[in-house]
C-alpha cells in the first residue's frame, strides 16, 4: 500500500492481530521514520487561531456537521460542571480555543513545536508531547479526554490506553473518534479507500469491537459508539478512484469541489447512508468506572 495523499514514496503493509483483530502496519515505523514522515504531514504556515463561524454560532455549526457528516467534539462532548479537560493532539487549537473561550479549564498536548507556540500565543495551555507512549500530565487528572484522528496514528495503542485510563479521573469519560475499519465506504472503494488507509500515517485500523476489547483489557468500560461520513471524505475518495495516477490528493482540486456537485453529493451521501449503520469516522465514548 502506498502514500495517496503526501506522495511520500514507499509501500507499507498491514497485518491483522489475532487477539483484538486490529490492523497494524507490518513492521512498525522506527522514531526515525515517523519524524521523516510527519516532517511531510504538518502544515506550518498560514496558522490561524481566530474563532470562526462555528463558534459564534454553535446550534447553526451542529446543524451544518448533521448535513456535511463532520465530526467535532464541540458538538458532543459532555463536560461537567467545573470539569478539567484535555485536548490530545490538539494540533492547530481549533477546538482547544473554543472550549478555552467558553470558560472551559482545558489543556492541549501536541508534538509540534510551531503548533504549540502558536497555541500559547493565544493564551492557550498546551504541554508538549515528548513520546507517542507517554502523557504528560498527572494520574487522576482530568474529568474528559477526547482525541480526535488521533488514536489510528499511534504504535502502541494499548500501551497508549492504559495511560489514558491513568490520567482520567473516576468516572472520567474518553471520547475517541478514529476511521472505522469496518465502514462500508472501506468495502466499496478498497484501496482506494485514502481517508482510512492514509499510508503511513495510520498505523491501526480499528473497529468499535477491536476498541471495546482493547478498553476494557485496560479497565474502562464502553459506554456508546456511532459513526458518520464526512462529506469531504467520502469526495477524498471518490478523487482516488478518479485520479488513481495521483498520489497528492490532499491537494488535489477538481469539479467535485465545486458546490454546485459538491453539495448534491453532500445529500445524496445522507440519504444513502439512512440505510447503512457502518460509516467512515467512528467515535467511541469510555467510562473509566469508580472503585
Amino acid at each position: 500500500m502506498g502514500d495517496r495523499r503526501k506522495a511520500l514514496p514507499g509501500s507499507w503493509r498491514l497485518a491483522q492481530c489475532d487477539h483484538c483483530g486490529v490492523l497494524s502496519m507490518s513492521p512498525p515505523p522506527t522514531d526515525s521514520d515517523l519524524a521523516h514522515y510527519y516532517a511531510a504531514y504538518t502544515r506550518t504556515d498560514g496558522i490561524d487561531l481566530r474563532s470562526g463561524l462555528g463558534s459564534k454560532y454553535p446550534r447553526l455549526r451542529r446543524y451544518y456537521h448533521v448535513l456535511s457528516g463532520d465530526v467535532d467534539p464541540r458538538d458532543f462532548v459532555f463536560v461537567p460542571k467545573n470539569g478539567r479537560v484535555l485536548d490530545y493532539g490538539s494540533g492547530e487549537g481549533t477546538y482547544l480555543l473554543d472550549f478555552h473561550q467558553r470558560g472551559v479549564d482545558i489543556s492541549g498536548a501536541e508534538i509540534t513545536d510551531v503548533l504549540i507556540a502558536a497555541c500559547r500565543e493565544k493564551g492557550l495551555s498546551v504541554r508538549k508531547t515528548l513520546s507517542f507512549d507517554a502523557i504528560p500530565f498527572a494520574d487522576d487528572e482530568f474529568d474528559v479526554v477526547y482525541l480526535m484522528q488521533v488514536f489510528e496514528h499511534l504504535r502502541h495503542p494499548r500501551a497508549f490506553m492504559l495511560e489514558l485510563f491513568r490520567i482520567l479521573k473516576e468516572g472520567g469519560m474518553l471520547y475517541l473518534a478514529v476511521p472505522n475499519a469496518a465502514s462500508i465506504w472501506r468495502r466499496v472503494f478498497g484501496l482506494n479507500w485514502v481517508s482510512g488507509w492514509f499510508a503511513p500515517f495510520h498505523l491501526a485500523h480499528f473497529t468499535a469491537e477491536a476498541l471495546g476489547k482493547i478498553g476494557s483489557d485496560c479497565g474502562l468500560e464502553m459506554c456508546t459508539t456511532w459513526s458518520r461520513t464526512p462529506e469531504s471524505w467520502f469526495r477524498l475518495n471518490l478523487k482516488a478512484v478518479l485520479y488513481p495516477r495521483d498520489n497528492n490528493l490532499d491537494v488535489r482540486k477538481c469539479w467535485l469541489d465545486r458546490a454546485i456537485f459538491r453539495y448534491p453529493l453532500l445529500l445524496l451521501l445522507r440519504f444513502i447512508e439512512c440505510f447503512v449503520s457502518e460509516r467512515d469516522c467512528l467515535v467511541v465514548t469510555f467510562r473509566k468506572p469508580s472503585r
